[in-house]
């Protein structure tokens, strides 16, 4: 099969699909991977067919406006910003979609780009299949949907979707609408989820059943997948996860370290981080590894026992520290849970609070949201996670998520999905 995969987003967008892309290739599938252009050095670097879609991410993440909706630590107005940023440069952004399926046979895209991609291949009557990294937005009676979760039983739970769903679609509504016009389809009236749902189209989460198990009452075509992960020997091939001489020299000069780094995830208020940062070096014996990702630092300290880098192959340098420290996106989570590691997470928008919630339950570690933290929080935390309990239950659930198959759950369902 010719498949194009299509994502918009962060790196946590971008990184799961290059191991589903990985994966379609070697069953001997011609795949493209279409994502926003400052990502054609990652997809290429792993010998990926890369379709550029229209915009960089990273630059409006860190322009003053993208600085100053982060800076409120509101999820709504950070969802308000993307769809404008989406807005402004939406002529171009649509060409590059249509541009990139045009060439493919069949599809494969995430929830940021549902919208547009849904539109481009009911043109060109192109089957797709859709597919998530957080937890379900299929609704089910068993549990509510993310940050609903005050109340759990079957008739609330049901509602909490359907408002997501809602809200979701007064976000999309007019801009769904308008690209449908312009394709020569039909305005769409109802919900364009429930329009997709009833199309039973294959619907993906490619999630941990470890951390979250597969609803009983979903219909066949929505299904909970495991972890998607890039192999480990293909990341030591790529150019950007070389471990640099200085990052070898320093891990091997003392303790593991703890980790901390919030990838691209947007960070605003680097004033909070920095003091946190300090607090650990000052105030422990604790080393720490600090990825500043896509995040601005003008200020951090200078000690021995901080180094400070913009990324690393977590699959290289996990393994050499005791605990980690990050916001909450899934695939660093799966990476942290793989290698058996305690977590504190720094909770910031969307699913991120939901998985916080879900490994304060489980104990695998600590949950703070953003406008909770505090240097003194986040000490204790690192603490209360280093118990012999939370180790434990750290490994054994590792050891689980080490035995899914993630990858080949999901290749399997692709396949006889585009088959029928």
């Amino acid at each position: 099969m010719n498949i194009g995969i299509f994502t918009y987003g962060t790196r946590g967008d971008v990184q799961p699909y290059i191991a589903l892309a990985l994966g379609l290739s070697d069953k001997g599938h011609n795949v493209t991977l279409g994502a926003p252009e400052n990502f054609k050095e990652l997809v290429e670097g792993f010998g990926l067919t890369f379709h550029p879609l229209y915009g960089n991410v990273e630059e409006k993440m860190n322009s003053p406006e993208g600085q100053s909706v982060l800076q409120t630590e509101n999820t709504i107005k950070l969802m308000k910003y993307f769809f404008k940023v989406l807005n402004s440069f939406k002529t171009p952004l649509r060409k590059s979609y249509i541009d990139g399926i045009s060439k493919v046979d069949v599809i494969i895209a995430n929830s940021a780009t549902l919208h547009t991609v849904s539109a481009i291949a009911e043109k060109q009557n192109k089957k797709v299949a859709y597919s998530y990294f957080m937890p379900p937005v299929a609704a089910t009676a068993e549990f509510p949907i993310s940050d609903f979760d005050f109340l759990n039983f079957p008739w609330y739970n049901k509602l909490t979707y359907k408002l997501a769903h809602t809200f979701y679609w007064k976000f999309v509504k007019n801009e769904a609408n308008e690209l449908r016009q312009e394709l020569g389809l039909p305005i769409l009236k109802e919900n364009l989820l429930y329009y997709i749902d009833r199309q039973k189209v294959l619907d993906l989460h490619c999630i941990s059943p470890t951390l979250i198990p597969q609803p009983k009452d979903w219909e066949p075509h929505h299904k909970i997948t495991g972890f998607l992960t890039v192999p480990e020997q293909k990341r030591e091939d790529h150019l950007m996860d070389k471990i640099p001489a200085e990052l070898s020299t320093w891990l091997d000069e003392g303790d593991k370290p703890i980790y901390m780094g919030f990838g691209s995830n947007g960070i605003g208020n680097a004033d909070k981080f920095v003091a946190a940062i300090n607090g650990i070096i000052t105030q422990t014996n604790e080393r720490v590894l600090f990825c500043t990702g896509w995040s601005q630092f003008d200020h951090l300290p200078k000690h021995k026992n901080l180094f400070v880098t913009k990324y690393v192959n977590h699959e290289a340098i996990l393994p050499k520290c005791k605990l980690g420290i990050f916001h909450g996106g899934a695939g660093t989570l799966a990476a942290m849970l793989r290698h058996k590691l305690p977590v504190i997470i720094i909770s910031f928008y969307t699913d991120q609070p939901t998985w916080g919630k879900i490994i304060e339950r489980m104990k695998l570690g600590a949950h703070i949201p953003l406008k909770k933290l505090t240097t003194q929080r986040l000490l204790a935390a690192i603490e209360a996670v280093q118990q012999p309990l939370v180790k434990q239950n750290a490994a054994a659930v590792g050891d689980k998520i080490n035995s899914e198959d993630g990858l080949g759950n999901a290749i399997k369902a692709i396949e006889e999905y585009f088959a029928m």
